[in-house]
């Protein structure tokens, strides 16, 4: 059985499984698949869909729509970055989750002083490691017969060391967090062309993976670096400027909108939450001798949050658009 992302024809003993033209992570359809070697599934899913699923932007959108991974655990919004208390710089971890937010200074920092009966501390950062420094101090100082107090002057305990850092915990108001959030521009032509080569195949089959037009997909979507992805006739986010106006029609924020043209040369089109789009061209354009040709256009559409979909002609497309418009405008105000 041919697989077409690594483009092997394999015996009956290789494990196919069915791979998810749009990852089911950011909203794909269990029903818009196509079959691909497992072993094949399991690299790219972590080396070409993961830095995109977790790209902030799109990690919002599935946090915001609820969309879950394949293994059902739910999206969560991390927020973590760097935080500023009393002038002072602090890695701070902030994650809001379907239990709630978990938001905690992760860095410690404990300043020590010399005094002419001991040593002074003052504490800044993570409550759990402040809290793992001084147990481990008041142990020590009990070993010795020593004592460790507060700046009033009470004896710290063990039994009385919780009560205490809640009292000497201050709170800040509207504390800003600075967040530096990674992006790589190969991350998005990658994961694009994994996703036109598998649309390719969807709709044109083998024919269309044993081209050389597939050949430099698989090439683009294993690249290690932007510099060795050789894609001509690609606009592919973040650089979309150059995107056929009428590519403006199947912007819609709450689908992923899938089309492709069966003229010549073939054309996908994808837009993801309406922003993170591409257009890519599914047949070699050589020195503009191609013959032109004009040909039908097929649409998939995916709902979200529901993963709903439904494969379209054009004119059913957009009676659809209407329709759905028509109703949604006819709707009382609440």
């Amino acid at each position: 059985m041919f697989c077409p992302y690594c483009a092997l024809d394999h015996d009956e003993t290789t494990t196919f499984s069915d791979e998810h033209i749009v990852p089911y992570a950011v909203g794909g359809a269990n029903d818009f698949t196509i079959p691909v070697c497992e072993a094949s599934n399991n690299r790219l899913g972590g080396q070409v869909d993961k830095p995109v699923i977790e790209y902030y932007p799109v990690r919002s959108e599935r946090f915001f729509l609820g969309l879950e991974g394949t293994d059902g655990t739910p999206p969560t919004l991390d927020l973590s970055g760097t935080g500023y208390i009393d002038g002072k710089e602090v890695d701070i971890r902030y994650v809001v989750g379907p239990e709630g937010k978990d938001m905690r200074i992760t860095s410690r920092e404990i300043i020590r002083t010399r005094t002419e009966d001991g040593e002074h501390w003052q504490t800044n950062g993570s409550p759990i490691a402040i809290r793992q420094a001084l147990e481990g101090k008041i142990r020590s100082q009990a070993a010795q017969g020593k004592w460790v107090k507060t700046e009033k002057g009470e004896i710290i305990t063990l039994e009385n060391l919780d009560r205490i850092l809640q009292e000497a915990t201050r709170e800040h108001v509207n504390p800003s967090v600075l967040i530096k959030h990674e992006f790589e521009r190969v991350w998005t032509w990658r994961f694009f062309a994994k996703l036109a080569l598998a649309a390719g195949h969807y709709f044109f089959g083998e024919e269309f993976s044993r081209s050389n037009r597939a050949a430099a997909l698989r090439k683009a979507m294993n690249a290690s670096r932007f510099e060795d992805i050789i894609l001509p006739n690609a606009v592919i986010y973040p650089d979309i400027e150059n995107l056929p106006p009428q590519f403006q029609l199947f912007k819609l924020k709450a689908f992923h909108t899938i089309v492709v043209t069966h003229g010549q040369p073939r054309i996908l089109m994808v837009s993801l939450f309406g922003w993170l789009d591409a257009c890519i061209g599914l047949d070699d354009i050589k020195d503009g001798r191609t013959t032109m040709r004009p040909g039908n256009l097929e649409v998939v559409e995916i709902e979200l949050p529901t993963r709903k979909w439904a494969r379209y002609s054009i004119e059913d497309y957009v009676t659809c658009r209407l329709e759905r418009e028509r109703n949604a405008s006819s709707r009382p105000l609440p």
